[in-house]
């Protein structure tokens, strides 16, 4: 059987043996016959394909001459005059007779005409694996047949792209849509989807090369700057970057020495190509700053971001709650995280495969910990750091090991000149031998003396050895202790009444305005407070606005509040803190309703989200927080976690309203979640409980909710009966009938206009008529 291919290089073949085709003239006479796929081609049209506008006087000779040639070798046996079966001489030109299945060009076709009766991906696939370049590129002539061919590939490249990102299998068509659009150096809606593509697969950095790829090719080779699509999918790209390319290492510490060889070590096993690095020590070695510092020096090695989470030796669910943040910083949303363990780190791997990213373990205590939140491999590295052994780590992936001791003296002295300067040092030599000797090589004590220096530039070095030499002793925690208390002892008043109520936070991190009111100051006087922990090392910056406390001086925090603290101090401190989370998750709330303040209200609520979820199990009246919390569970898909906190908080309330309250949030989730029957009775549930509560507004947005879902169910007149009910309720009880009404009011009144417009249950003449007077107002 004799085969053709044009789709690429120009072939014939014989049985699967290579059939001779002579010259590149005689070649590029036949891939136009090729590419015209059984039309003639007019002499004239040969002329010019072969020599364009330097055709000789004999070229319509030298064409028969080809033509006969080409017959020789495709029908071997034929004599010189004979035009055999396959050639043949049509009027002023040629044409190449042969079956369907012989040419690429007739497969490639009819695979896309079979494509595009379907709804798969596989015809469209096994139609572009037969493209091996761009049409008769051998040839080295641009001809519009030639281009016409490249156009239809480039057609079938962007169709099949287009279905598989319908379908939501990127993958399946990745390698052929990439290998085109290398074929199709400036088409830029093919370049189009095939970074679409990279960003539906989560590698939204490898689209961003595309992009650069084809502008500047469009600029170098003809003076164009992107068009439109381009751009937009380059944002697409940007915001998938910001989602899936996380950059959450915490930020590198200050004055960083004495650990050098450490770096080196870190910096030999990873060429090794590992899959887990372990950092093992006692507290206070700084493990964790080394391994921060070697991060940020190691990050760019890892194109697609670094993951971080300080597990603070918990147990495997501290690792599953890890997992879920991880997946949400993968862009994984919310609503779509799942629930089981298995499923989660499921997902994890998948979401990893093909990525380079760095994942900062802190504060393991197990290897299961690390097994869960081991990426996809290769090419990430997960870096651990643990107070214990982990022996069973080595099971888990190629492992290497690094403990971290005490500091040699020569290096805690060098802590103490990035500190101190070297001058402060090189004036008492054998005073600061003595703080190095004492602080027995542990960087958090060498610090934290550093600081009280420099807290106090009139201390000689003599001085703080003094009070070293005669409180240390015993185990080293015990020293920690006194470290700790020399550095609260120099704080201000107000600055360690503030470190001492830090330990009633729920979580080691938290915002600035919040020791306002824990103090009950104004914000200056807290910020400053605010400072001096810091400059202590009590506390760190990790980044503007937002600290978090030191775990060994939190400990000692929790102490001293118990010494020094009253009860009643303690309560009252605590519950400013609680209102201030109470009044900033309501004005969230609000500005989200009143459609004010969106970016600051998400960031907040973001921001605090850890904060609010943790108090919601640690107040006796949660309900105070997951209400206003409702919204932003329901604007991020946070639908688990609404739930969750709903239910808690329903176990808590005692009061009808509150209980109403909730209850109409549960039947939200349950809305939403379809789970439509249960969505009208907690809503009819919500009605009752909250009869005798004079709180119309929740009565209306109650109604128009079970509107909602009355019409979903496909009972309009339902829906139509709760809706007039609803508005009869803002009639008489919100005064829109007539005169003023307030902005609350105004908010729902659109509301419940919008729902029954949208519903088609109430007259447009009352919509128009209404939405008229709230706007007046």
């Amino acid at each position: 059987m004799l085969t053709f291919t044009v789709l690429g290089p120009v072939t014939a073949a014989r049985d699967g043996k290579p059939v001779e085709l002579g010259p590149p003239q005689q070649r590029a006479v036949l891939a136009l016959l090729l590419a015209k796929a059984g039309k003639p081609a007019g002499q004239s049209e040969l002329i010019d394909l072969v020599w364009g506008d330097r055709a000789p006087t004999s070229a319509a000779n030298l064409v028969h001459r080809y033509v006969g040639a080409l017959r020789r070798a495709l029908e071997p046996g034929l004599t010189t005059r004979s035009q055999g079966e396959l050639l043949t001489r049509q009027a002023g030109g040629y044409e190449l007779i042969v079956d369907a299945e012989a040419s690429d060009l007739s497969r490639f076709r009819a695979l896309v005409a079979r494509a595009s009766m379907s709804t798969g991906l596989d015809d469209y696939v096994a139609a572009l694996d037969l493209v091996r370049g761009r049409c008769a590129a051998e040839v080295g002539r641009a001809h519009p047949v030639f281009a016409e061919v490249d156009h239809e590939i480039a057609d079938v490249a962007r169709a099949a792209a287009d279905r598989a990102l319908d379908l939501g299998q990127p993958t399946a068509v990745l390698g052929a849509v990439h290998r085109i659009a290398g074929l199709m150096p400036l088409d830029e809606a093919l370049h189009v989807r095939l970074m679409r593509i990279l960003i539906a697969m989560g590698r939204p950095s490898v689209a961003e090369d595309v992009y650069r790829d084809i502008a500047l090719r469009l600029v170098d080779q003809l003076g164009l700057d992107p068009g439109k699509e381009l751009r937009a999918a380059l944002r697409m790209a940007d915001v998938r970057s910001a989602v899936l390319r996380p950059a959450q290492l915490p930020a590198d510490v200050r004055s960083f020495a004495g650990r050098d060889e450490e770096l080196a070590a870190l910096d030999a096993m990873v060429e090794e190509r590992p899959e887990i690095l372990c950092l093992e020590g006692m507290p206070g070695s700084g493990k964790s700053t080394v391994a921060v510092h070697w991060a940020h020096r190691q990050r760019l090695r890892y194109r697609d971001g670094q993951l971080y989470a300080d597990i603070q030796c918990s147990g495997a669910e501290a690792a599953e709650t890890t997992l879920r943040s991880f997946l949400r910083a993968l862009g994984l949303p919310a609503d779509q995280v799942p629930d089981t363990r298995d499923e989660l780190v499921a997902e994890y791997r998948r979401m990893t495969a093909g990525k380079q990213l760095l994942v900062l373990l802190d504060c393991v205590s197990d290897a299961e910990q690390v097994r869960l939140l081991l990426p996809a491999m290769p090419g990430s590295l997960v870096l651990v750091t643990t107070r214990k052994r982990l022996p069973g780590l080595a099971s888990v992936g190629r492992t290497g090991q690094l403990s971290i001791g005490m500091l040699r003296p020569e290096q805690s002295r060098e802590l103490l000149v990035r500190r101190l300067g070297e001058g402060r040092l090189d004036a008492e030599p054998a005073a600061a031998d003595q703080i190095v000797l004492a602080c027995g090589g542990l960087p958090l004590a060498l610090s934290l003396v550093a600081a009280r220096l420099l807290m106090n530039p009139g201390f000689t070095l003599a001085a703080v050895v003094d009070d070293l030499t005669t409180v240390f002793g015993g185990d080293c925690g015990g020293e920690l202790q006194t470290v700790f208390s020399w550095s609260y002892e120099q704080l201000g008043p107000v600055a360690a009444r503030l470190f001492r109520l830090l330990s009633l936070h729920p979580v080691v991190g938290f915002s600035a305005p919040v020791t306002a009111r824990l103090l009950d100051v104004d914000q200056a006087t807290a910020d400053a407070a605010l400072a001096e922990l810091v400059d202590a090392w009590l506390v760190d910056q990790v980044q503007p606005g937002r600290y978090r406390v030191y775990e060994l001086a939190l400990s000692h925090a929790q102490e001293l509040s118990a010494q020094l603290d009253t009860a009643a101090e303690r309560a009252a401190a605590r519950t400013r803190m609680v209102d201030y989370y109470v009044e900033g998750t309501q004005w969230a709330h609000d500005s989200l309703a009143a459609d004010r303040d969106e970016l600051e209200a998400v960031a907040w609520y973001t921001r605090e989200y850890d904060v609010v979820e943790t108090l919601i199990r640690r107040i006796d009246e949660p309900w105070r927080l997951t209400v206003p919390m409702q919204r932003f569970y329901l604007r991020r898909g946070l639908l688990q976690d609404w739930e969750n906190s709903v239910r808690y908080s329903l176990a808590k309330a005692t009061e009808p309203g509150p209980r109403a309250r909730l209850l109409m949030g549960l039947a939200g989730v349950a809305q939403c979640t379809g789970r439509f029957d249960e969505a009208v009775t907690l809503y009819r549930e919500s009605l009752i409980v909250g009869k005798d509560v004079d709180d119309p507004r929740r009565v209306v947005i109650t109604l128009i909710g079970l509107a909602g879902v009355e019409e979903t169910r496909g009972d309009r007149k339902t829906a139509g009966i709760v809706l007039a009910e609803a508005w009869q309720v803002m009639e008489t009880r919100l005064g829109v009938a007539g005169g003023p009404i307030s902005d609350d009011t105004r908010i729902l009144l659109r509301y419940l206009l919008e729902a029954g417009e949208e519903l088609g249950l109430l007259e447009a003449e009352v919509v128009r008529e209404r939405l008229a007077i709230a706007a007046e107002d």
